[in-house]
């Protein structure tokens, strides 16, 4: 995963979040570990004598904002569930702003309307998964991995989808059901069972 923050925007983050920075280098290994599922990162580094606990600094960072009030630090002697650690979606998109701009970009690119039944039908929703675009855009980046290579796949799938007449889902259901791997079977002459003709594109 990389985070894309150059040395300004670091500076940046540490000022507007009165972070430390071991502060903002433990929030970046607690998201690796979540994003990515690389917790041994987070193994070897409580492994490194520090001047703070790493508990004195997820309470430090859930007193900053940075991770929500409602999730309750475990006690010394607790299982750590990475997980279950819930930051505040503002500071995250911040420090990852390549997420946002990955969701908008399939955004930009993905079927506005199409007809079902000789009525038009929005494609771009995500209400019904998501509480914003905004949301939205981030679980898109972070079920793609925030992986440029892979994304820019997905937009020419899309792009393909659409010349190819591919029955396209509402835009929350695509990335949740991560459609583009059905759009890339059919594309490759997988055995998915699309009705090209049932739903035209606008």
């Amino acid at each position: 995963m990389n985070f894309d923050l150059t040395i300004e925007e670091e500076l940046n983050m540490l000022d507007k979040y009165k972070l430390t920075p071991t502060e903002l280098f433990v929030v970046k290994l607690l998201l690796i570990a979540q994003i990515e599922g690389e917790e041994d990162y987070i193994y070897r580094y409580v492994q490194i004598p520090n001047k703070s606990s790493f508990r004195e600094i997820l309470e430090s960072l859930q007193s900053k904002g940075v991770i929500l009030k409602s999730y309750k630090i475990p006690k010394s002697g607790e299982k750590l569930i990475i997980e279950d650690i819930d930051f505040n979606k503002n500071f995250v998109k911040n420090i990852h702003r390549a997420s946002f701009e990955l969701g908008k970009e399939l955004y930009e690119n993905y079927p506005q309307t199409t007809y079902v039944k000789g009525q038009v039908f929005n494609l771009r929703r995500v209400s019904k998964k998501f509480n914003s675009l905004e949301d939205a855009f981030f679980k898109y980046g972070k079920y793609i991995r925030f992986d440029n290579e892979l994304h820019n796949e997905v937009i020419e799938l899309v792009k393909w989808g659409i010349q190819n007449g591919y029955n396209f889902t509402t835009m929350d259901s695509f990335i949740i059901d991560q459609d583009w791997r059905n759009i890339k079977n059919v594309r490759d002459g997988g055995n998915i069972n699309v009705n090209y003709d049932a739903v035209k594109l606008l």
